[in-house]
């Protein structure tokens, strides 16, 4: 055989193959174009997709969702065990993503590729992946309320006081929940190779917002100061007020540095907030007003912040002076306008501890007991002011007649000092002065023209030998007038 005669065998042959292999794919085009549907040998966990079209698939998967909703599954975590079904873990299978795959299966690449492909799947056949998802929430709440016996929340170390102020610190403990990112995952890698086999629930360790440490950390190792006063627990809306602002103050935790308003922790006086009406000072009076009693709560605080040697930044004394504390020694506050502030100028934190209870109010403060040095207040007035006493003008009030319509109260000026022992030696701190407003006495002054009364004359035969027209040189009777009131009543 010659060459030439030999090259032409070959290029027949090719020609004929080239010719086979595209009628073959063209065919296979003209079919897909009519209807196309999965090859056989296609399957997924067990289901059988060959033959179908993507409705189909769809309506298949969606069949096999549902028989798997109803399959057990069991959790395992040492000695305990929990049966749950998947449907309540909110398996779904992605249908869309399935019948996606199935039919591309032996369509994907050249020609060629896909022929070899479709040949690879008619002899081994092609098992697809579920795909599946667990839904959330319902799957980590079917799995917290399954394991709340091997899950515990952390615990915070903290503080306890005793009876005796003494400061015991409470250890942490360290909180242990479910897994459920690992868990969902070697659920769903069972599912996607096979029948669900018993899973291991894992466990991670939750820590606490403070430790030990931390809390160590914080040097609270005792009392600082103290200090209370008395109120009359029979005044029931004050003694109210009371306990509310207290209320608010305790407990309160306060980091090195940080500046404490009054007001804005224990926040507006309203009836909303729950304060109710008692008396108040306003304008240098006594009045009714909402709140009454919160200035109470402030003065305690301010005394038991200087006591603890703490930095006072804002305070402001009553117009008129109070006597629940020695004079010079309050805090009046006003919610939006009159603060009291202090900042923590040590180096740990302080803590509030407040009560209000049997006609009594106090405050503790917290902190660092370690070297405190011992803390003194002493006060005292530098001026007696005498009320000055006007007189008003009453038309209701007979001529010559005077009643005192407010009674004067003196007014004072005064300072205090802050005494710090240290290193034996006494240092002394000028505390902010204090000026109580006199209040003048007010009389008012009788202006009316007092009503003559006239004497009707006695009809004949009268006694006394009067006569009709009387006698004009007989002075009227007149009754008698009630005696001023004294001063103070009102």
């Amino acid at each position: 055989m010659t060459g030439r005669r030999l090259l032409l065998l070959v290029v027949s042959g090719l020609a004929a193959l080239l010719l086979t292999v595209t009628g073959t794919f063209w065919g296979i085009v003209a079919v897909e174009g009519r209807s196309q549907t999965v090859f056989p040998g296609v399957s997924a966990d067990g289901l059988d997709l060959g033959g179908l079209n993507r409705a189909e698939c769809l309506e298949a998967v969606a069949g096999l969702e549902r028989k798997l909703w109803q399959t057990p599954l069991t959790l395992v975590h040492g000695s305990k065990s929990w049966r749950v079904e998947l449907g309540d873990l909110g398996l779904a299978i992605e249908g869309e993503k399935i019948a996606d795959e199935a039919l591309e299966a032996g369509r994907s690449g050249f020609f060629v590729s896909q022929w070899l492909e479709r040949g690879e799947i008619s002899r081994n056949g092609l098992k697809l992946s579920l795909s599946v998802s667990l839904e959330e929430p319902r799957f980590t709440t079917v799995i917290e309320e399954i394991t709340a016996e091997i899950t515990r929340p952390p615990v915070d170390a903290g503080y306890h006081i005793a009876e005796d102020d003494t400061v015991h610190i409470i250890p942490h403990q360290d909180g242990y929940q479910v897994d459920h990112g690992r868990l969902k995952e070697c659920i769903i890698q069972q599912l996607e190779t096979g029948r669900p086999a018993p899973v291991s629930v894992p466990l991670v360790r939750v820590a606490p917002g403070y430790t030990t440490s931390d809390v160590e950390a914080m040097n609270l190792t005792g009392l600082l100061a103290e200090f209370g006063t008395g109120y009359d627990p029979e005044l029931v809306n004050r003694s109210y007020n009371i306990s509310v602002a207290a209320g608010a103050l305790n407990n309160l935790l306060i980091p090195p540095g940080e500046i404490v308003s009054f007001n804005r922790i224990v926040g507006p006086r309203s009836s909303e907030a729950g304060y109710r009406t008692a008396p108040v000072i306003i304008e240098n009076q006594f009045q009714e007003g909402i709140g009454g009693g919160v200035c109470q709560v402030s003065s305690t605080l301010y005394n038991a912040v200087v006591l603890a040697n703490l930095e006072v930044l804002e305070r402001k004394n009553h117009s008129l002076p109070v006597t629940y504390v020695p004079i010079g020694r309050d805090a009046t506050v006003v919610y939006g306008a009159i603060d009291f502030r202090f900042r923590n100028n040590t180096a740990g934190y302080l803590y509030l501890k407040t009560a209000a209870a049997n006609g009594r109010v106090s405050v503790k403060i917290f902190g660092d007991q370690r070297n405190h040095p011992r803390v003194e207040i002493k006060s005292w007035v530098t001026e007696t002011l005498e009320p000055r006493v006007t007189f008003e003008n009453d038309a209701n009030l007979v001529k010559g007649e005077q009643v005192v319509k407010q009674a004067g109260l003196r007014g004072y000026r005064a300072k205090a000092e802050r005494w710090v022992w240290r290193d034996g030696e006494t240092q002394k701190e000028p505390l902010p002065a204090s000026f109580y407003h006199p209040v003048p006495e007010i009389i008012a002054v009788g202006t009316r023209e007092p009503v003559p009364v006239l004497i009707a004359p006695p009809e004949d035969g009268a006694p006394n030998g009067i006569s009709d027209a009387g006698d004009p040189s007989s002075p009227p009777v007149v009754p008698p007038q009630e005696e001023p009131a004294s001063p103070g009543e009102m």
